[in-house]
């Protein structure tokens, strides 16, 4: 059985990303050129369309001429969030390069794993992280020359790009000599929760579709008059396609924030009238939460748009009694160039729903043998249609495994589709269910039903192996608020609740730790690898002290 989209299908232009947002369309067409579409919410720097534009076609002609890049070479980049980032990565693009953006908090194994594994050539970053990239460039052979900085300064031996700038060229839109349907343009990684990160390749086409099928479908969604927050790393998937490409094709604007600070955040959203915000559940539940944000008039803002897990119904309703935004939640990942089905509105209580099929894509629910299942059944989601990734870079065993007969893209996640509300729903990840002696326990719903206490600021379950059964047991790690304190007595009264809201099977029987934060990736997914590491090590630990 194919799921298809309820809502009519969009034309999808086939063009690269620069002659889409640089040629003529509805928007560039009706709005002045030096309308300021990007500002630093710190500085108050800011660059207008026409900027961009400048820039980009400029910079773009100074890779070829002054960097000696060529076309399907591979920059990297590495930087927190920065006004001028949407010039840069459109330099690149006009330059026909590939960009390959990173985490800026990552460790050193993890900037040369991803450096090396895309075949980077070049690499852009700013001051702050030189000590550790250099050393990293060095090991993979990128000289000094082909590494640059944001900001004005050279440093260590490394230029600012902006002083490669052609002074006698630019690039002419629309581009030539691009394959929007093949052609790279960026070389995401995947979060890495279930193991090695992989070179996600996502082409031009890609990200045209999801601009213009995500445009269309979200009738709520960022417009010319909207202001946006850009506080979402511009190197992730969502924040790259809802706070840099969808913007500057949009005319919308973007206040920047360098690095996520809550007070900030509320004084940016007072200050410039904030409408739009892209958010992930740790920021819905400050902002639902924390005191400060009473201190600052945030009515301005009208829709708050949460992805990488679901929120519930307690959690929507307290943020709502805060601020009249209206919350939308979606459903995507980096395979899919972002967002592939949305929205929840405010007043959708069930837990995970994350709304309908987007236009010209199509979705299966299959079993664990690859059979079909209807509506109103748990199953693997696959998904077909143009925002789906061309594939893993040089990877093909991961290629095999991810990609079925037929063009259909497996996603490791569980979901069912509701004859009711004709919504889809999200379950959970295939690899997180826990089975305890047969029967599957997700570890969503048990996290779900934990934060509706309001001592648990947060928490995480996964699977911890008992031997002595031979099953799984679920165990909770649990964020207490200030408030509460850490004790047995806690512990099991947390238990007890758990108890009497679930079945039998689902009970915590692993136990219940208390620690003081659940490591997150920066868009805010659990990353249960490291928590089921601890497990791991605690019941090592066991076992030696059994033995002594």
């Amino acid at each position: 059985m194919v799921f298809v989209s309820p809502h009519a299908k969009v034309d999808v232009p086939n063009v690269d990303i620069c002659s889409f947002v640089f040629g003529p369309n509805p928007y560039n067409t009706v709005y002045p050129h030096d309308r300021v579409l990007s500002v630093d919410g710190n500085t108050g720097q800011s660059m207008t369309y026409a900027q961009i534009k400048d820039v980009s076609s400029r910079l773009g002609a100074g890779w070829i001429e002054n960097a000696g890049l060529k076309q399907g070479d591979v920059v990297a980049v590495f930087a927190p969030n920065q006004y001028n980032h949407t010039s840069l990565f459109l330099s690149l693009l006009s330059a026909k390069l590939v960009i390959t953006p990173g985490n800026p908090a990552y460790t050193e194994g993890e900037f040369h794993h991803q450096i090396s594994s895309s075949g980077a050539v070049a690499l852009v970053t700013v001051p702050g992280l030189l000590p550790v990239l250099v050393k990293v460039c060095e090991k993979i052979g990128i000289p000094k020359s082909r590494i640059f900085l944001f900001g004005d300064q050279e440093v260590a031996g490394c230029r600012p790009f902006k002083s490669i700038i052609s002074t006698s060229k630019a690039i002419e839109y629309p581009l030539k000599g691009i394959n929007p349907i093949e052609d790279t343009a960026f070389l995401c990684y995947s979060s890495g929760t279930t193991g090695v990160a992989k070179g996600v390749m996502l082409t031009h086409q890609n990200f045209v579709s999801q601009v213009m099928i995500g445009g269309h479908f979200d009738e709520m969604g960022a417009g010319p008059d909207d202001i946006a927050l850009g506080f979402l790393p511009y190197y992730h998937i969502f924040g790259l396609c809802s706070l840099i490409l969808s913007p500057i094709y949009k005319m919308s604007v973007v206040v920047t924030m360098t690095a996520f600070d809550l007070e900030l955040l509320c004084q940016l959203v007072e200050k410039h009238r904030i409408t739009l915000a892209a958010i992930v559940p740790p920021i819905a539940l400050l902002l639902a939460k924390h005191p400060i944000v009473t201190k600052y008039d945030m009515t301005s803002l009208r829709l708050l748009g949460c992805g990488a897990a679901p929120l519930n119904r307690e959690q929507i309703a307290s943020l709502s009694r805060r601020m009249p935004a209206v919350l939308t939640q979606g459903y995507g990942m980096t395979e899919t160039t972002s967002g592939k089905i949305n929205r929840l509105t405010l007043y959708s209580w069930e837990i995970g729903s994350v709304g309908t099929l987007f236009p010209n894509c199509e979705c299966r629910i299959v079993d664990e043998n690859m059979n079909d299942l209807g509506d109103d059944q748990d199953g693997e989601l696959l998904f077909r249609g143009p925002i789906v990734m061309k594939g893993y870079l040089n990877n093909p065993k991961a290629n095999e495994e991810t990609f079925v007969d037929g063009g259909w893209m497996r996603t490791g996640d569980v979901g069912r589709f509701d004859s009711k509300s004709k919504d889809f729903f999200i379950v959970d990840r295939i690899k997180e269910l826990i089975k305890y002696k047969g029967f599957q326990v997700a570890p969503a719903e048990l996290e779900a039903l934990l934060l509706t206490r309001e001592d648990i600021l947060d928490c995480c379950v996964v699977g911890k192996y008992d031997e002595s059964q031979a099953t799984e047991l679920p165990v909770a790690f649990v964020v207490l608020d200030a408030a509460s304190v850490a004790s047995d007595e806690k512990a099991k009264e947390i238990h007890a609740y758990v108890a009497e809201n679930v079945t039998n099977h689902k009970y915590l029987r692993g136990g219940i730790r208390f620690v003081a934060q659940i490591p997150k990736s920066p868009t805010g997914k659990i990353l249960r690898r490291e928590v089921k590491d601890i497990v791991k090590k605690e019941q090592e630990a066991d076992k030696l002290k059994a033995k002594l």
